[in-house]
């Protein structure tokens, strides 16, 4: 009789059919990992007998989720009671049915990171601190980091060594907690750490849980943090049948808390344990294979095994070294037309990934100059643009009045009369009144005189909201919101920065309408922890037909037919702080996330990198130094010579100073491997240099360069702040020039 798991090979079928106890799966990059979950779910629904209520499956991604059951229900009718979802949205599911028990309400707000930021800045000016970005960042980095130990701001104190800012952390923490108590708001790293005081304070509650979900299966187990670890083993404690699949090779998280240590420490705290590897790639080529594997193994913090590949050797991996970064996104362009207009290739077919979303800049502004669609991925979600958080913060009042975050949004937009002043004094007013700002909104005894009458309209507008919401569908509730507020009007038509934002306003209405299309019981409250809980990458549709221009950590889970890999340069991957790390295991992180870059390729791989980069810092042009990364892959080590770094004379009277931390060893062209050191120049100070026109150098100007000689102006001035122009130069081709620092001389 035919198996669902004879649609598996011999290694993902043997673990796959363990149903019971303990299995540990360390899976290598595109060995078809999530293909054996979602064969194991149908084969235990579909053949064991095994009720999906008691199925409960954890991924990373809301897209993995989604895409888990909808293959699930390919394979089975019966699939629908499972539990296939993030950690955080699990979470934010049991506390929505128990959130009572742990002093909230069940219509809890869910804060994002902008959320948190604003909540901890205020914090700070309260305690008459100093609100500084920096100091913003490491307070909100401990708060997230006493949370994923489960620690409360006592024990965390403990923790903490002795300094001026220990006390500021601990009592900003502690404030912070009562402000989200306040307004009945969790963050992200409270959905897990709120669960698992839940469980341990109503045992019944926990028992509840194991009992229905005696079949677990996580996905992505290497990048599960000391808080998501304690709640599995809690969950899966009564019948232990936990089925993890992991890969400490791809664990990137660790600035987030992922502990990679997790898939060794699985092995010691579930036991027995049966442990198994999946090692055959089926998404990549031999010769894309064969530079992962050369990365990877230099690491020491692994499980050992060696991806093989029944596919062909493929394209050979491709390195580029341009002068510049505009040269370089130039060639990621160009590469990306030719392969469309030649050999067949889909735009969608397109992945340029990058370290840092910095670089985006110059791949973005090369790929408009080819016509070639591209969505940005990695940086600012849509949800936290600012029109969006504005009109978002007008549901969140809806749905819950003690959100005192979205009500000082909500009075700042549209513009109300109520300027800074105003919100501050209705704060010390709810703060004195131990209530909400909304109960000071919506309760005209509470205030008199001139703010009564400015509150009055608003007072009425969420009567009226209000009403409408008790009466309406979500999508009509909304789009007459947007409408009644006025959210369009306010924004304006003034720039096109303002048409960007009004269009956005438009896709924030779609994406209610597609959440309703595709929800027809989801409520207010569902539509907003669904919006909050999700990544940008969620919203990339396979058919679609644009290029993906995409940060590393974003494109985890991703693949692509072809990949470029952007700036490999050290101090941009690796970052400089790895480089220059006490710690071994921060290059090794580097060096992992560039093996998850690696394997995103399917079949043909770019390695690119500029010889020079502007820095604004010093206001000059640099000379960088390849990735080690690039060494690594290869058996041969990759060679600097005097050719590559394209060293030009800009000046017999110009002193020669390197603006490098260091020499740099430069092996001779000629080969005969003696390094010799050389110094870079330096560029004539900002005050001193003359004033350039650049609307001059038109296409097609005939200029001369002291080194390159005469040559043709193909591209013009497109990027104002380093007066990039491009020259094809008669006799050493093309080449992308800054007109502040080349002597370019029109002819």
């Amino acid at each position: 009789m035919a198996s669902i798991l004879d649609n598996l090979n011999q290694e993902q079928r043997l673990p796959a059919s363990i149903t019971e106890g303990a299995v540990l799966v360390t899976a290598g990059a595109g060995s078809g990992k999530t293909r054996m979950l979602t064969h194991r779910i149908a084969y235990l629904i579909d053949e064991i007998g095994v009720n999906a209520y008691n199925i409960l499956a954890i991924t990373f991604t809301n897209k993995a989720a989604s895409e888990m059951k909808l293959r699930i229900e390919r394979m089975v009718d019966s699939a629908s009671d499972a539990w296939i979802c993030t950690f955080h949205a699990m979470c934010s599911r049991m506390l929505r049915m128990h959130a009572e028990e742990i002093g909230y309400d069940h219509n809890f707000t869910i804060y994002g990171d902008v959320e948190k930021e604003r909540v901890i800045k205020r914090v700070l000016e309260l305690n008459n601190a100093e609100a500084k970005s920096d100091i913003v960042a490491t307070v909100g980095w401990h708060i997230s980091n006493a949370k994923n130990h489960l620690l409360e701001p006592s024990e965390y104190e403990e923790q903490l060594e002795r300094s001026f800012k220990r006390n500021l952390i601990i009592d900003c923490y502690s404030a912070y907690e009562r402000e989200l108590k306040k307004c009945n708001a969790l963050d992200f790293d409270d959905l897990l750490s709120k669960t698992y005081k839940l469980f341990i304070e109503k045992p019944e509650i926990l028992e509840k849980y194991q009992n229905r979900f005696k079949y677990i299966l996580v996905d992505e187990f290497q990048d599960t943090n000391y808080a998501q670890y304690k709640l599995v083993r809690l969950l899966s404690s009564k019948y232990n049948n936990i089925f993890v699949v992991g890969d400490e090779d791809q664990c990137i998280y660790s600035w987030r808390g992922a502990e990679s240590g997790n898939v060794l420490a699985f092995t010691r705290d579930f036991k027995p344990v049966q442990i198994f590897k999946l090692e055959q790639n089926y998404r990549s080529t031999k010769n894309i294979l064969q530079k992962a594997n050369h990365l990877i193994k230099r690491n020491n913090s692994r499980l050992d095994k060696n991806l093989w590949t029944e596919n062909p050797d493929g394209a050979k991996v491709e390195e580029f070294s341009s002068y510049n970064e505009s040269e370089e996104a130039r060639y990621v362009a160009d590469v990306i037309n030719n392969l469309v207009t030649f050999s067949g290739y889909k735009y969608s077919d397109f992945a340029v990934l990058m370290r840092v979303n910095s670089l985006s800049r110059s791949v973005e502004e090369n790929l408009l100059m080819y016509n070639i669609p591209y969505k940005v991925y990695g940086g600012h979600k849509f949800f936290e643009r600012k029109e969006i958080k504005d009109t978002i913060s007008y549901l969140r009042l809806l749905s819950n009045s003690k959100d005192d975050e979205a009500a000082v949004r909500m009075l700042g937009f549209p513009k109300k009369g109520i300027g800074d002043v105003t919100i501050n004094n209705i704060l010390e007013l709810a703060e004195i009144n131990g209530c909400s700002i909304m109960d000071i909104v919506m309760e005209p005894s509470r205030t008199e005189g001139v703010l009564q009458k400015k509150l009055q309209p608003v007072r009425e507008l969420f009567i009226d909201l209000l009403d409408k919401k008790e009466k309406m569908p979500l999508y009509d509730l909304t789009e007459y919101m947007i409408n009644r507020v006025g959210i369009k009007e306010a924004i304006g038509k003034k720039t096109e920065e303002d048409e960007n934002r009004l269009l956005n306003v438009d896709d924030f209405l779609l994406s209610v309408k597609e959440y309703t299309d595709n929800n027809t019981t989801a409520d207010l409250e569902e539509f907003l922890q669904g919006i909050t809980l999700m990544r940008d990458i969620d919203s990339m549709n396979n058919e679609d037909d644009y290029a993906s221009v995409i940060t590393v950590h974003a494109a985890k889970g991703l693949e692509f037919k072809v990949v470029f890999i952007i700036g490999l340069n050290d101090g941009l991957f690796p970052l400089s702080r790895a480089i220059n790390s006490n710690n071994p295991n921060d290059l090794e992180e580097e060096r992992r996330l560039m093996y998850v870059a690696i394997t995103r390729a399917k079949e043909r791989l770019y390695l690119t990198r500029s010889r020079t980069r502007f820095s604004f810092e010093k206001k000059c042009i640099e000379y960088t130094i390849p990735s080690r990364f690039l060494n690594e892959i290869s058996d041969e080590p990759t060679k600097i010579s005097m050719q590559d770094l394209n060293v030009v004379n800009y000046g017999e009277k110009q002193k020669i100073d390197f603006n490098l931390a260091s020499k740099i060893n430069v092996v001779n062209v000629s080969g005969k491997n003696k390094p010799e050191t050389f110094d870079a120049p330096t560029f004539l100070s900002e005050s001193n240099k003359p004033k350039i026109n650049y609307s001059a150098y038109r296409r097609g100007t005939r200029v001369r360069h002291p080194h390159f000689g005469e040559g043709t102006v193909t591209i013009e001035v497109t990027d104002f702040a380093g007066g990039f122009v491009t020259v094809d130069f008669d006799s050493v081709g093309s080449k992308t020039l800054s007109l502040k620092y080349a002597k370019l001389e029109i002819i």
